[in-house]
């Protein structure tokens, strides 16, 4: 496509950000106006409604519309500027509608995710005491109605909204109306409410809350320009073009999801596409044919293995090409002498390598992306080397919730200005600093706490106000947490400052970039690294069973049929713990004390259910270490 088809130009470099200028909008939903005004009848959302069915589409003119009978009947049943609108639901059309609705008037959403516990909806519902509640599905209501109190004023005054077309099986205390998604729309499409728009900038967009993994999730307060400073300073710094089409699959629950994979589309006048079943990502996208794809390390070190592993076992001329095929890829990466950036195929053989390797690989991702972005927590070097060779641009950036999230990534600043083993530079409008005095490893003297300012950066912790205080500087910077360094303008995250801790000899262990490395072995699902006060580090480790057992018993390891009897084996624990010592921990890339010395093998996955995972899928480890409490203090 040509160059003149991206729907904005980029924002200038200089810009200072403290607040819209000239035709910026001023809130998402007018942002979502401005796109329904320049693509009108462009495709913006793809969706299937039901398993098996043809995948449906609907242009920005219908959506728009859609966004706007929403708004009208939120404000006609009572919703008004300064209230909340919770949901429950899972990414869907109606989910967006429901978000640029509210913004409409106003208010502000809090999503939630339809997997987390009872207990956890109770909770943020309590805390943001919204006036109306967006169900997915009867299931979810009836979890609702155990774990809510039984009294009217604990619910809210607007009611529930329920979607899908079953009725509700347990239905919330007499008061609480119950409105179907149909009759809602219908409503909304025949009232002659002209609310005013809202239109302040700084007015809260929404409260997004955090995964709660030492305590009960907090609010982030975000504001329309915290959300669209991020959206419009990159805007244009990527090839995004008008029609292009994207697989949505990250949670909008979460601010990566939601500021990226939803609104920044919106922004560009992207095709959504919303992938159905996340164990069909590659599936959806052959169908889909995505030109941009976000998507979070754990995807990326899935299909690393996945291809590695197909690698592994060709045979003959298979063997041969494939091995032909990666030479010519890493040498032609490092005569154009750029990191991330992919290089296309030059030369008769290189690209005779290419069609007939890379290109297969490609097409399992659609064979048409022209970038993709990596978020959420670190990639491996390795994983990222491997998706250039592939031959795709594959930019990772770093942020937070309370940062909206973009801190800094690379991709945008050009060709041949990415780093591999960093986040790239700061956003427009971004500053960082690193905070040496909250980090005393003499062996790292020049990480610190990085530390982040701008347009960016959250209004604090709803109903919080000593949480926000021990979070912000006296100038307004946010304390992020992450240990960091900055080289010639280039963030790196090495770490978490909590999740580090020292060693019986005083030595400091940073486990999340060991940690990522262990997961691209075939043989880890998930794993934590952890020692604190001890002599040396250990593993937890759920493996992947399967593999673990095949794995170990070619080695001549003895290995039991029953999965829990293979964790607790000896053998097989002394085996495993070598075999990744070997391939995963080598020094001098991990220091000595950082490897572990021993390995605790857990049987069962951890899951949000089994309440060892947060909803954004980070470990629980306050509640891991204490379920393997007996077996740690037995090393």
């Amino acid at each position: 496509m040509a160059e003149e088809k991206m729907a904005w130009a980029r924002q200038p470099d200089d810009r200072q950000w403290k607040g819209p200028e000239g035709e910026d909008p001023r809130t998402l939903y007018q942002m979502l106006m401005t796109s329904v005004e320049r693509f009108g009848n462009e495709p913006c959302f793809g969706y299937i409604p039901e398993p098996g069915m043809p995948r449906q589409h609907l242009d920005y003119n219908t959506f728009g519309e859609l966004a706007t009978s929403v708004a009208k009947r939120l404000n006609d049943l009572g919703v008004n500027t300064g209230d909340r609108v919770a949901l429950i639901l899972d990414n869907s059309v109606e989910w967006a509608a429901l978000s640029y609705g509210a913004n409409a008037i106003g208010a502000a959403y809090t999503a939630m995710y339809t997997h987390q516990h009872g207990s956890e909806w109770a909770y943020i519902l309590n805390d943001s005491t919204p006036s109306l509640l967006a169900v997915a599905n009867t299931g979810v209501l009836d979890k609702l109605v155990d774990n809510l109190p039984s009294d009217a004023a604990s619910w809210p005054d607007c009611g529930i909204l329920l979607l899908g077309e079953e009725s509700a099986n347990k239905l919330p205390p007499e008061g609480v109306e119950v409105h179907a998604w149909s009759e809602f729309v219908a409503a909304g499409r025949a009232s002659e409410n002209t609310f005013e728009i809202a239109d302040d900038p700084f007015a809260l967009n929404t409260l997004i809350y955090t995964s709660g993994t030492t305590g009960n999730p907090k609010g982030v307060m975000l504001t329309n320009w915290n959300t669209l400073s991020n959206i419009l300073c990159v805007q244009s710094a990527f090839k995004i073009y008008v029609g292009d089409k994207n697989a949505a699959f990250l949670p909008w629950a979460h601010s990566f999801g939601s500021t990226f994979d939803l609104h920044w589309m919106i922004r560009c006048g992207v095709h959504i596409n919303l992938i159905s079943d996340l164990t069909k990502i590659a599936d959806e996208c052959i169908e889909i044919k995505p030109a941009v794809l976000l998507a979070v390390p754990r995807v990326w070190n899935k299909f690393y293995d996945r291809v590695n592993s197909q690698f592994e076992a060709a045979t003959g001329v298979k063997k041969f090409l494939i091995g032909k095929a990666k030479k010519s890829a890493a040498k032609r990466i490092a005569k154009a002498d750029v990191e991330c950036d992919a290089v296309p195929a030059k030369g008769v053989f290189d690209k005779l390598y290419d069609k007939l390797v890379w290109s297969k690989v490609r097409a399992r991702f659609g064979g048409n992306i022209r970038f993709c972005m990596s978020g959420a927590a670190a990639l491996s070097p390795d994983v990222a080397g491997f998706v250039q060779k592939v031959g795709f641009n594959c930019y990772e950036g770093y942020g937070l919730t309370e940062t909206s999230p973009l801190v800094s990534a690379n991709g945008w600043m050009g060709k041949g200005m990415s780093r591999l083993n960093t986040v790239g530079m700061p956003a427009n409008g971004v500053r960082v600093e690193i905070d040496k005095d909250a980090w005393d490893d003499p062996d790292r003297p020049d990480e610190g706490e990085v530390v982040v300012y701008g347009p960016n950066i959250m209004q604090g912790y709803w109903n919080l106000p000593e949480a926000t205080a021990e979070v912000m500087t006296e100038d307004g910077g946010f304390r992020t947490g992450d240990l960091g360094k900055m080289v010639d303008g280039y963030l790196s995250i090495t770490g978490r400052v909590k999740s580090q801790f020292k060693l019986e000899n005083g030595k400091y262990v940073s486990p999340a970039p060991l940690e990522e490395n262990l997961k691209l072995s075939p043989l880890v699902e998930q794993c934590i690294l952890d020692g604190r006060n001890m002599r040396n580090t250990y593993l937890i480790v759920h493996p992947a069973a399967s593999a673990l057992r095949k794995a170990a018993s070619a080695a001549g390891v003895s290995v039991p049929e029953d999965n829990v009897a293979m964790c607790n084996d000896e053998g097989v624990k002394t085996w495993f713990l070598s075999e990744l010592r070997a391939k995963n921990m080598l020094e001098p890339k991990w220091k000595g004390y950082e490897t572990a010395r021993n390995i605790i093998l857990d049987p069962e996955e951890w899951t949000v259910d089994n309440d060892m995972m947060t909803p954004s899928l980070k470990v629980k480890l306050r509640n891991l270490l204490k379920h393997h409490e007996e077996a740690i203090n037995a090393l």
